[in-house]
């Protein structure tokens, strides 16, 4: 599953990942990560990956396009999962590879790490509402 949030007020976009992902998961969420950045030009991403069980061939095709597409378009992303050290990797190494900011969150973290995606400092009550909706 890839589900995505879209918050059209703020430059902000969730995603959460569990389970098994497919292509069918990535065209469920492209249209809603072209609108924000027809809108916001360099987005903010919050990604929580809850479990990553599998991703199909096409899904992982799909992501490759989608990361060449967009490689320029992420502001910064914040990524919250448990303490998978493969996850914590990857985060590490996209600061490195591309021109976003990139940072690990524990699970337990997510208003945090909606606070820090977002760029800004809004309130915990504020990162609390985006997060719980």
């Amino acid at each position: 599953m890839f589900q995505a949030s879209d918050y059209p007020d703020q430059n902000l976009l969730t995603l959460i990942v569990a389970g098994t992902l497919t292509k069918a998961d990535y065209n469920g969420v492209v249209p809603t990560l072209e609108q924000k950045v027809a809108r916001w030009g360099k987005i903010n991403v919050y990604l929580e990956v809850r479990s990553l069980d599998f991703m199909t061939l096409p899904a992982l095709w799909q992501d490759i396009r989608q990361d060449v597409k967009h490689y320029n378009d992420f502001n910064r992303v914040a990524v919250a999962s448990d303490d998978n050290t493969l996850i914590k990797a990857l985060a590490a190494a996209s600061n490195l590879l591309a021109p976003m900011q990139v940072r690990h969150f524990p699970l337990a973290q997510k208003e945090e790490a909606v606070r820090w995606a977002l760029g800004e400092e809004p309130s915990l009550a504020q990162a609390k509402q985006i997060y719980t909706s």
